[in-house]
């Protein structure tokens, strides 16, 4: 007997279980969105009210990070609408998917025109066909366009889901997106014609974006600099590389460059100080060549286009860490081993330190387009391998110019002015340049990046700093430990600011959201603020989203943050009537006697939660 009766509480572990997994949240790389996968079951009365045939729906629900919005699938003005293709049994089966309308709202781009957005969590709707039989597994593609106020982020990944057939699904029409849905379905869009994407059903296949547009004509305003042959792109390639030096896009190098022209003028003599610079001017150029050399392999193997490396957070963390730690350099707080800056620096290997520099500056100076590339580069990345190296090498030929000019012309050193003690001043202001470069670097992340990347860079200080105290060299063991120490500690702290953040579902506090749930869920409320250091603390170290997850299966909880960081009276009203002016504040609210919260003030340990939560949940 007690074995039929362990079996059957497997078994219903192991439903239970299932429905856990049937529910799938996830983050995507650095993207600053998260997803959540769920099916749904559509009784009769669904079915009856939605027009709809299936008996199971899947449901896919987007959410961008705070402060980043998606355009709609109808996204009126301006604005690439979002689309989700899936297909059941590896693609045999095809899903239409339906899209709820988007909240009107100011494009920030151009404050004239209007855009439907989805600013927060979102779902996309999948009916499955009639009959469908589970377990079932979903294969998609998500592509859509995360933006904010300033700048916006192309974004396509592939996503999967299983659909399990072991545990009862929830119904449909208890939840509260059930009303946007018959509005898909049934709203006047639905008449429209099939142009009108806002409420049509998307057809699963991907589109084939390439031939969408095969009838376009365009007609170029200046067409003599369009390129139809190798040898117009390979001249205009090096015009357009020599005034990619004078661009806005190479603003933030210019210290670095000043840097370069005034570096090796300390020799004993004029014969040795061009001698010098002649050297150092040419491993320079030899640096820019061969990052356009190792550009010509990547567009050649990949589909990258022209500046597409700065859409990788990882490259700007790596460039931010970089210049940062060359600021610090120059202001003396330790010595770099390969890139110096320093204008008197002797350094041990001076031709690797002239070429990564190279490499570096034009690095930092190639995130966007100058005069004549754009039909260059239009021309040349339609072209097999062979041509697309050739005429990127002639772009780093017109960019590396300048550098090989003083190579021929060693006399022009001449005219630059010889290191004195003046030198230190203008490394000193050099070094603010770059760090002007790592507020620019800063602004190209996401925001969601942010405080973790400056929290690396206050690292990457202590760690160069560490490095300046184990002095040149790695001839004692103290040198070489702090200086391992050193590499570790931004390795790590890299890594850490790097990882996927799982992110909590927290709803936002309104007092009709509130009050919806009183009496009917349990529900936590968090008064938290961006200006309060312990309200932060808390976050990182007790509302952790593992751990608030734990509590939400465990009991059911339904949670709510009431953020204060600016003028909240709604939210002050609550917090008052809860008898506080101050935060951080916590309070859950039982399902069956609502009007008596268990209330948790300033710090409080993850147990006394748990205690908190258990206690609000008995009554």
């Amino acid at each position: 007997m007690q074995k039929i009766f362990r079996s059957v509480l497997m078994t219903i572990l192991l439903v239970s279980l299932s429905a856990v997994a049937a529910v799938g949240q996830e983050r995507h790389g650095d993207y600053p969105m998260s997803t959540q996968w769920q099916t749904f079951s559509l009784g009769q009365e669904a079915r009856a009210q939605s027009g709809l045939t299936a008996s199971h729906l899947a449901v896919l629900f987007i959410e961008p990070d705070a402060g980043w919005y998606t355009y709609a699938d109808d996204p009126g003005g301006f604005g690439k609408p979002t689309r989700l293709t899936a297909s059941l049994d590896g693609g045999k089966t095809l899903l239409t998917a339906y899209y709820p309308p988007g909240h009107p709202k100011q494009d920030p781009f151009d404050p004239t025109v209007t855009v439907n957005a989805y600013l927060g969590r979102t779902p996309i709707f999948l009916p499955l066909p009639e009959g469908t039989a589970l377990p079932q597994t979903i294969t998609a593609n998500l592509n859509l366009l995360l933006c904010t106020k300033d700048k916006c982020l192309p974004t396509q990944f592939d996503l999967r889901f299983v659909i399990s057939a072991a545990a009862p699904l929830p119904e449909a029409l208890k939840e509260p997106w059930w009303p946007a849905l018959l509005t898909t379905l049934k709203g006047p869009a639905k008449e429209k014609a099939p142009t009108s994407p806002a409420l049509t059903p998307e057809a699963a296949p991907a589109p084939n974006l390439a031939g969408q547009w095969q009838g376009l004509k365009p007609r170029y305003l200046q067409p003599g600099l369009e390129v139809g042959g190798l040898a117009k792109a390979i001249l205009l390639g090096l015009l357009a590389g020599f005034v990619l030096n004078f661009m806005p896009c190479a603003l933030p190098v210019i210290s670095i460059k000043l840097s370069q022209l005034l570096a090796g003028g300390a020799s004993a003599n004029e014969a040795q100080r061009r001698s010098k610079i002649r050297e150092h001017f040419m491993f320079l150029a030899l640096g820019a060549l061969t990052y356009f050399m190792f550009l010509a392999a990547l567009f050649g193997f990949t589909d990258l286009a022209w500046g597409q490396l700065f859409q990788q957070p990882s490259v700007i963390l790596g460039l931010t860490v970089i210049v940062f730690a060359l600021s610090l350099s120059l202001l003396g707080v330790f010595t770099l081993p390969v890139i110096d800056l320093k204008f008197d620096q002797m350094t041990t290997h001076p031709k690797l330190q002239s070429f990564f520099t190279g490499m570096l500056t034009t690095l930092l100076a190639t995130p966007c387009s100058g005069p004549f590339l754009g039909g260059v580069l239009g021309w040349a990345l339609l072209q097999p391998p062979f041509v697309i190296t050739t005429v990127l090498l002639s772009v780093g030929l017109g960019m590396a110019a300048p550098y090989l000019l003083i190579c021929a012309f060693p006399a022009m050193v001449r005219f630059t002015p010889k290191p004195g003690p003046w030198t230190g001043h203008v490394e000193r202001l050099v070094a603010l340049f770059l760090l002007g470069t790592c507020i620019y670097l800063l602004n190209i992340l996401p925001e969601s990046m942010l405080v973790s990347t400056l929290i690396l860079l206050l690292i990457t200080a202590v760690s160069c700093t560490f490095w300046g105290l184990a002095g040149p060299g790695f001839d004692t063991k103290r040198a070489l430990a702090l200086k391992l120490l050193a590499v570790l500690l931004i390795a790590f702290s890299a890594y850490w600011v790097l990882q996927p953040r799982v992110k909590t579902q927290w709803e936002r506090y309104t007092p009709q959201a509130l009050t919806s749930l009183l009496g009917t869920e349990l529900v936590l409320v968090d008064f938290t603020a961006d200006w309060c250091p312990t309200c932060k603390v808390l976050e990182q170290t007790n509302l952790t989203p593992e751990r608030m997850q734990e509590l939400k299966d465990a009991y059911g909880l339904r949670i709510m943050k009431a953020d204060l960081t600016e003028r909240n009276p709604e939210a002050e009203a609550l917090l008052t009537a809860l008898g506080s002016k101050s935060i951080p504040l916590l309070a859950i609210f039982p399902k069956n006697t609502p009007q008596e919260p268990v209330v948790l003030r300033d710090l409080f340990t993850p147990q006394q939660l748990r205690d908190a939560v258990a206690e609000a949940a008995k009554h």
